[in-house]
């Protein structure tokens, strides 16, 4: 590879990683801003709001009999997460995007997804019949406000498993409009690694680390330990598995689907408004607002 095809390499590396920083804080803290606006609405005084967590204080003035209440005081923000991703992948498909948006556009609709289905599978397994004090996971709670119906809990498995294979199905078909050569292993390797694995990779350890300033980690570091990383390393699995099904284990598609290349041009302001989001995240938004 010569210096030139080097050095373009390197700013789509850089353009993607900054795009993915900027697509997780289009999705994370919109999922906590969700929680605590709902829980809000229904009559519970704000306390917090953080990167990964929304924590609200007093008794719900609203009907908590309600099949209403009962799903969204809890549930609504893995249902905005999918609503979201809905609209966005409409955008994706529909809209003009450019060699920059298309590839946020694509990062931050596989976010949604994986984090709002990611719920309905994770808590299929996370709910606890008797779980004294706390139920841990949002749509365990919900499951719980439903004394542990079969019935729901069957459906949270079936809709995060078909809404995962969904996110998978995302992640390989639309990497191929960065792709001019489907049957070229080496440009595969090269969009799919920049789009997703190197995204993947450094949004799992560094918003694990910036969260380590957070109300979870403070309040009890060796739970935050498991489940941050959890979060962080599962939440965008869909990036894992869109970079090998391109690069590595799916046949090709053998029609053409090519728009363009992601930015591989330097975009040093593009870089700079990354890691001012990443700075707002770590002594601003991981420490948390408190009202």
């Amino acid at each position: 590879m010569d210096q030139a095809k080097k050095t373009k390499r390197i700013f789509l590396i850089l353009n993607c990683l900054a795009l993915g920083v900027i697509a997780m804080n289009l999705t994370a803290p919109v999922h906590e801003a969700t929680h605590l606006l709902t829980q809000m609405a229904a009559g519970l005084k704000p306390q917090l709001l953080a990167f990964g967590v929304a924590g609200t204080i007093g008794t719900p003035s609203v009907d908590m009999n309600s099949f209403f209440w009962k799903v969204m005081l809890e549930g609504s923000a893995a249902l905005m997460n999918i609503l979201i991703g809905t609209v966005l992948l409409i955008v994706l498909k529909n809209a003009k995007l450019g060699p920059l948006s298309r590839p946020l556009v694509l990062m931050t609709t596989i976010m949604h997804y994986s984090m709002g289905f990611g719920y309905f599978l994770r808590d299929f397994f996370l709910y606890d019949p008797n779980p004294g004090d706390r139920q841990q996971g949002d749509w365990a709670k919900v499951l719980e406000r439903f004394n542990g119906s079969i019935a729901l809990r069957i459906g949270m498995l079936i809709v995060g498993c078909l809404g995962i294979l969904f996110v998978f199905y995302i992640a390989f078909r639309q990497a191929y409009h960065f792709i001019r050569d489907n049957n070229d292993k080496k440009e595969r390797n090269t969009v799919a690694s920049a789009i997703y694995l190197f995204p993947y990779l450094f949004n799992a350890v560094v918003f694990t680390l910036v969260e380590m300033n957070g109300p979870v980690a403070r309040k009890n570091m060796a739970d935050f330990l498991i489940i941050s990383p959890i979060i962080n390393i599962f939440g965008m699995i869909g990036f894992f598995w869109g970079y090998m099904f391109v690069a590595h284990m799916v046949k090709p598609p053998k029609k053409n689907v090519y728009y363009f290349s992601p930015c591989a041009e330097k975009k040093p302001v593009l870089w700079i408004a990354a890691l001012a989001v990443l700075a707002f995240d770590a002594f601003l938004l991981c420490p948390g607002f408190y009202f």
